[in-house]
């Protein structure tokens, strides 16, 4: 027989610290939750940390050159609070950590820092390099 994983995940053992309740030992969504969503085209789920406010300060200076597609809505995800791992942000991320990215106008989920600057740094054409490989091989 298939194993089926559950839609919720359930666990009652936590591992004490800290960061037991963020760090767990499953993966996907303990309990039922919507995303809110906003007006603008994307969507940011994040806290302020490091890797958080890297996309912040990506979408604030895109607005500031003037890519009025880069207004978004901005939503706390308080990591110790555990929203990370409900059902609507598992669907944007399933590895449960923040930030996430919706660009509703072209229906992506972008998540990891990284990613989304990348993603961010295409859809608007700036910020970065494009690299000839071709010349990088002579």
């Amino acid at each position: 027989m298939p194993y089926t994983p559950p839609k919720v995940w359930t666990w009652d053992a936590e591992s004490g610290g800290h960061f037991a309740s963020i760090n767990r030992p499953i993966a996907g969504a303990t309990h039922d939750k919507e995303l809110p969503k906003g007006r603008h085209p994307l969507q940011l789920y994040s806290q302020g940390t490091p890797n958080g406010v890297k996309v912040t300060v990506m979408l604030e200076e895109l607005l500031a050159l003037g890519h009025s597609g880069a207004e978004y809505d901005a939503w706390m995800i308080k990591i110790g609070d555990g929203p990370q791992f409900g059902s609507g942000f598992v669907g944007v991320n399933p590895n449960s950590k923040i930030p996430a990215l919706i660009d509703t106008q072209s229906g992506v989920n972008v998540f990891e820092s990284g990613a989304i600057l990348l993603y961010l740094a295409e859809k608007f054409g700036g910020f970065y390099q494009q690299i000839n490989r071709g010349a990088l091989r002579q």
